[in-house]
């Protein structure tokens, strides 16, 4: 046997360049370079040429080292060398021409030097002033000085690029440019079938999403069914809600459940510096989901790469629009037969390319909204099954105190109330951990370090209970749950207020209760106090916004009448929404901005009237409020039921007159076997 051929000097060199590239470059960067290493070491000319552009670097940073001035001793401005020479003070010199330096020997034995101006008609000047004082002069031309400049600054940088220009023409001659193909690769996660353990069993409150999604892997699993009856499976499904809500956690299941492979990637991965890149993605990534069909691919984050074209300032040709032609194009190059299906996830719907949204590209949108009450029942459950949980918990009590939190909102609170579980050293979370980390989750753990005086203590506890009193006044269909001046987060203190049932359509009432309800703390303080403080602010903001909602895009001003003011509410996409400036009058702007002071002011003197009617409640209550700290529950529904009502409408409407349109009783079923055995 012969021992192997010892490797070249050059090979071994581009060995160790692949190992330092393998060690710090990461990314689809990373294996276009290992690429070039391996192209590069099994061919001589590539390795030669690669070689004699490392000399040729070495060769020239070495050169400027070498033609950068140098002088010793130290350095002073030139005028200070002028008056030294003047004064006599210097007893040699020399000028370095090229360098355009100066060099002194004083008579106290100090070596100076100083720069002055590389001109022809300065240099006369400077060697008249020598020649004036006596002092004896060396000129030096430094010619060899002059040479190596010219080879470090002009021929060394043509020869370097040179070099590189026919190491990069015969990598692409001799490998068909295979070496940069990896750069326009698709690099996300490709996962095969059976290969996730979680499945729909692990979702819970979005019954109509499972119920969308489990077709489309039945579809894939089962595509004869459906072939029989002539249905075509959608193209494209697009799950479509707000933040938190558990869209990418669906796309985990059905990569689960699916019997089939699934590419999941970002949008954000798709652009790239370089136009044309994310387009090349786009077609690489489509070209593997066909070859290893039935596939799912899920773009996460759409939005970051289908948001309208057009919308940009100045030129719209870029990088990001030529990715989402890309999609559509090969949105369109594939039939349902194909087996293939795409699903994306984005929370900004309103910005996304109308072309993306139509029929034959993401046929079906689904709709994740946040949870109702039974659905956070539900998530509650599924999350608490998973840590030791007292038997006496009640998840529907919790579900209700936790009105619009979304499915990340609530595993959130289930790991709070595990991790004060664990503080407080005991085997099983139980309810007041779960409650104590609703009220962590909503504004923050508690600052008992932050002392108030008593008479702020006290402010605070006028305030809320204020609120509470009101509320329950008014006939405002909310359960109130809780009082407390302990400061959280950011916040002083607060009334928990939830609705006792979650309404999708709230009527002139329902929102005159809650816009009454939200000025009655900042009136318990100007009726207790004479004065407002800051602590109303979240109230009046929050109490402005909804009056200004109810004028301008709800039509219930009598002033404006039932029409809507200026743009819809909602996130403002600039580049869509600079061109489409307001087409509000001034006068209707102006009196938009009267009527929404007018309601706040009239929700303001009711709520001022409510609480001067139930005087002896406040006083109650807030001592009660100011000793305690909090209050829930019974102890605060003790003080509750000595409120009196609010005897007058707070909207002029039926006033209790019998409507004109009356809803009829449902029929009551009747049991066929029930009626048999009577007979």
């Amino acid at each position: 046997m012969h021992p192997d051929p010892t490797p070249t000097t050059a090979t071994t060199r581009l060995d160790a360049v692949g190992a330092v590239l393998k060690r710090y470059v990461v990314g689809p960067a990373r294996r276009g370079l290992e690429i070039v290493v391996e192209f590069v070491a099994s061919s001589p000319l590539l390795a030669g040429l690669a070689g004699t552009a490392c000399v040729l670097l070495i060769l020239f940073f070495v050169g400027l080292a070498v033609i950068s001035p140098h002088a010793s001793g130290k350095q002073i401005n030139l005028t200070d060398a002028t008056e030294l020479i003047s004064a006599g003070q210097v007893t040699e010199a020399r000028l370095l021409d090229q360098d355009a330096r100066l060099e002194l020997d004083t008579r106290n034995g100090q070596k100076l030097w100083a720069a002055y101006p590389h001109a022809d008609s300065y240099t006369p000047t400077l060697i008249a002033l020598l020649d004036h004082d006596h002092v004896p002069t060396t000129i030096d031309q430094q010619s060899t000085t002059a040479s190596l400049h010219a080879t470090v600054q002009f021929l060394l940088p043509i020869l370097i690029l040179v070099t590189l220009f026919a190491f990069f023409t015969a990598l692409a001659r001799d490998q068909g440019g295979a070496a940069f193909a990896a750069f326009s690769k698709w690099t996300g996660r490709g996962q095969k079938p059976g290969e996730s353990e979680f499945t729909f069993a692990d979702v819970a409150g979005a019954p109509e999403a499972l119920i969308e999604l489990r077709e489309i892997c039945d579809y894939l699993e089962n595509p004869v069914r459906y072939a029989l009856l002539g249905a075509r499976a959608p193209k494209g499904v697009l799950l479509v809600g707000p933040p938190g809500t558990g869209k990418t956690l669906l796309a985990r299941a059905v990569a689960g459940e699916a019997k089939a492979n699934f590419f999941s990637l970002s949008g954000s991965e798709f652009v790239e510096s370089l136009v044309g890149v994310g387009a090349a993605r786009v077609r690489d990534l489509f070209r593997q989901a066909r070859s290893e069909a039935p596939a799912i691919i899920f773009v996460d984050e759409l939005d970051a790469v289908g948001r309208q074209r057009g919308a940009g300032i100045g030129q719209g040709n870029d990088e990001r629009e030529q990715t989402l032609n890309q999609i559509l194009v090969e949105m369109d190059g594939f039939s349902a037969e194909s087996g293939v299906v795409i699903m994306a996830a984005t929370n900004r719907p309103d910005i996304l390319d109308s072309a993306l949204l139509r029929p034959g590209r993401f046929d079906r949108q689904v709709v994740v909204d946040v949870p109702d009450v039974h659905g956070r029942a539900e998530i509650l459950a599924l999350h608490a099954s998973r840590i030791p949980v007292s038997p006496d918990i009640d998840m529907m009590r919790i579900a209700n105190q936790t009105p619009g939190f979304t499915g990340a909102d609530l595993a959130n609170v289930i790991n709070e109330a595990a991790l004060l579980t664990v503080r407080a050293n005991k085997p099983a979370v139980e309810q007041v951990e779960l409650e104590e980390a609703i009220d962590r989750v909503l504004s923050g753990p508690e600052r008992r370090s932050h002392v108030l005086s008593r008479d702020e203590l006290w402010r605070i506890a006028v305030h809320e209970s204020g609120h509470a009193i009101v509320a329950r006044s008014i006939g405002n269909a909310a359960a109130l749950q809780k009082l407390s001046i302990v400061a959280r987060g950011r916040g002083r203190g607060g009334a928990t207020v939830y609705a006792s049932e979650e309404k999708l359509m709230l009527t002139h009432l329902d929102l005159a209760k809650n816009l009454v309800t939200a000025m009655a703390g900042v009136a318990a303080e100007d009726y207790a106090f004479g004065m407002l403080s800051t602590g109303g602010e979240n109230d009046l903001d929050e109490a402005t916004k909804m009056a200004h909602t109810m004028v301008s895009s709800w039509g219930m001003s009598e002033a404006i009448g039932p029409v809507a003011i200026g743009e819809k509410p909602g996130e403002v996409f600039i580049g869509r929404d600079l061109a489409n400036m307001s087409n509000v009058a001034a006068a209707t702007q102006e009196l938009v901005d009267t009527e929404t002071r007018r309601f706040v002011r009239e929700a303001e003197d009711t709520a001022q009237q409510v609480i001067a009617l139930n005087r002896q409640v406040l006083e109650e209550l807030a001592n009660a409020l100011l000793e305690a700290e909090t209050l829930a529950g019974p102890a605060l529904d003790v003080y509750l039921e000595a409120v009196l009502p609010w005897p007058q409408p707070l909207v002029t409407g039926l006033n209790g007159t019998t409507p004109p349109v009356l809803m009829r009783e449902p029929p009551v079923a009747t049991s066929v076997y029930s009626d048999n055995q009577a007979q």
